[in-house]
């Protein structure tokens, strides 16, 4: 009895350790690497897309883009980014003040007519679309995806309110590599125009509750940043709307951020969008949209309050780099933007895989605006965006 006693105690440690481990869904990553760096080559970063892809208006009018030279005080913060830019692997540099671009660059092939590929970014763009349509009435924070999209009805996923998957708390499991919903099988039929996101996400590798170490893990429970959620998302708001999500992303967001140019989304062939991230702009409107949310921040009413709480902390992402999978260099998340950054202090920032960001100073108009082939030097962006801020 005493040795059974001693080896049910000696495997208590593994039994925990199968326990804590999160669901394994695929290992192998279907987005762009290179010895464990996030890359983002040419081929990725430039261009527009599939042909199906869905292709939005420009606004009526664009906003205006102001440039101007640096001032004495921001000369330095703006000679120390040319330096930075010159040697590292960015694209796409912008410093801005306000509606001003101080400082610009750009490299090969992300010239000025150039669709810029957002990755993760565009996960604050679709944070903005739901924003738009809980103050148009269409959804509450509370509505659940089961509620909308009566698909889910029996699925774990459609016991998730709004708020929990703004917040990437859905309680489902963490996906691949970046969070990435599909397989690599899936991802070469997304390619061939063959994947239903919908589908996708009705497999119970999604839609089934992650287990954490005694029992499966609530809506709000814990962070944990993967596709799924924001792909849900935009489903709800087409749903919820009766507008295709591409089309109330184009209308309610980018043409209200006055951009002059057609925008790019990744939709598949049943008019699913991919909301986790799969937008085409110009330059010049991401610096148009970066700005508009800046300024939105500011609106008193429904949406200001929106977009002030998609920029502050919603839920933590753990206390230190070594405790975080994601976004090691921030410690919580707002709604489908990463705030609280360890460098540059009151800050919030859309993230994109490779190295793409839009960092908003939240105690002023300074934006930094980067776009990239690779993620290693992103510490540098941040240390940019704190000396900027601080000015």
């Amino acid at each position: 009895m005493k040795k059974c006693y001693r080896l049910i105690r000696s495997l208590l440690p593994l039994v925990g350790a199968m326990a804590c481990s999160p669901t394994v869904v695929h290992a192998q990553s279907i987005l762009p690497m290179n010895q464990g760096v996030a890359m983002a080559p040419d081929d990725w970063l430039v261009g527009k897309g599939r042909p199906w892809f869905y292709r939005g208006a420009p606004a009526d009018t664009p906003s205006e883009i102001t440039r101007r030279e640096p001032t004495s005080d921001e000369l330095p913060v703006v000679e120390k980014a040319k330096h930075l830019f010159s040697k590292q692997p960015g694209k796409v540099i912008a410093l801005i003040d306000g509606r001003e671009v101080v400082y610009e660059d750009s490299k090969a092939p992300a010239y000025e007519d150039a669709y810029l590929f957002s990755f993760s970014v565009g996960k604050t763009i679709t944070s903005m679309a739901v924003g738009k349509a809980i103050c148009a009435g269409k959804l509450q924070f509370s509505t659940r995806g089961d509620q909308v999209i009566p698909e889910l009805k029996g699925k774990d996923l459609g016991a998730v309110t709004v708020v929990d998957l703004l917040k990437m708390a859905s309680g489902m499991p963490a996906g691949g590599p970046g969070g990435t919903a599909f397989t690599p099988a899936q991802n070469k039929l997304w390619g061939e125009g063959k994947l239903n996101i919908l589908d996708t996400l009705l497999e119970d590798r999604i839609s089934r509750s992650d287990r954490g170490v005694f029992s499966s893990y609530k809506p709000g429970e814990v962070f944990l940043y993967k596709s799924t959620d924001p792909l849900t998302l935009g489903i709800m708001v087409g749903n919820a709307t009766g507008v295709p999500f591409a089309q109330w992303v184009t209308e309610n967001v980018l043409q209200a951020a006055g951009i002059s140019q057609s925008v790019i989304i990744g939709v598949d062939k049943f008019s699913h969008v991919q909301a986790d991230g799969n937008v085409r702009m110009l330059k010049d409107d991401w610096i148009r949209f970066a700005i508009w949310v800046k300024e939105s921040s500011k609106e008193p009413g429904c949406f200001g309050d929106y977009v002030r709480s998609a920029m502050s902390k919603q839920i933590s992402n753990g206390y230190s780099p070594a405790s975080r999978k994601d976004g090691k260099q921030f410690s919580s998340y707002g709604y489908l933007t990463w705030t609280d950054n360890d460098i540059a202090p009151n800050t919030a920032w859309a993230v994109g895989w490779g190295g793409q960001r839009i960092g908003w100073n939240k105690s002023n108009d300074r934006i930094v605006i980067v776009f990239s082939n690779a993620e290693n030097w992103m510490s540098d962006v941040y240390e940019i965006a704190k000396a900027w801020g601080q000015l």
